[in-house]
């Protein structure tokens, strides 16, 4: 088992579940991100405090991050934000192991995340499914185009 730096250790000691009172807060720092991050309603919030947390540095909420359990077997790390002033501290990493430590005593199998930082989640040992699957979407307009049968059909 990897031994935790202490600033490692600092930045994990930091991390708390959220609580209702939390969501302004948590709202700022989603707010604030939106170039990288979907926004979330109170409610969204809300229903997910099970699974939210947050990183706390002196009194504030520098920090932030959802587990969405889709199922037994998957589930997907959301909303992940560090405020610019916490950037470089190890929050964001903290957050990213509660949250995947939750999942592992869940039983989860895979945590997936939609990211536009894949550097930062690969440090952290995420990676393709199986080393050779891509998660991939389609975005709600148009239509599916039909083309002729190919390796791909198969």
């Amino acid at each position: 088992m990897q031994q935790l730096s202490s600033s490692d250790q600092v930045a994990l000691s930091a991390v708390r579940l959220a609580t209702e009172q939390d969501i302004p807060a948590i709202q700022r720092l989603i707010n604030a991100n939106l170039d990288k991050l979907l926004p979330r309603t109170d409610e969204e919030i809300r229903e997910l405090l099970p699974t939210w947390w947050v990183a706390v540095e002196d009194g504030e909420i520098v920090g932030t991050c959802c587990l969405e359990v889709y199922s037994p077997k998957i589930a997907e790390l959301r909303s992940l934000a560090v405020s610019d002033r916490a950037r470089g501290k190890g929050y964001g990493a903290a957050l990213v192991k509660v949250a995947t430590d939750t999942a592992q005593a869940l039983g989860i199998r895979q945590v997936l995340v939609v990211t536009s930082t894949p550097e930062f989640f690969e440090a952290l040992g995420f990676g393709t499914a199986l080393g050779e699957k891509y998660a991939l979407f389609w975005n709600g307009s148009g239509s599916v185009r039909a083309h002729n049968a190919s390796k791909a059909d198969q």
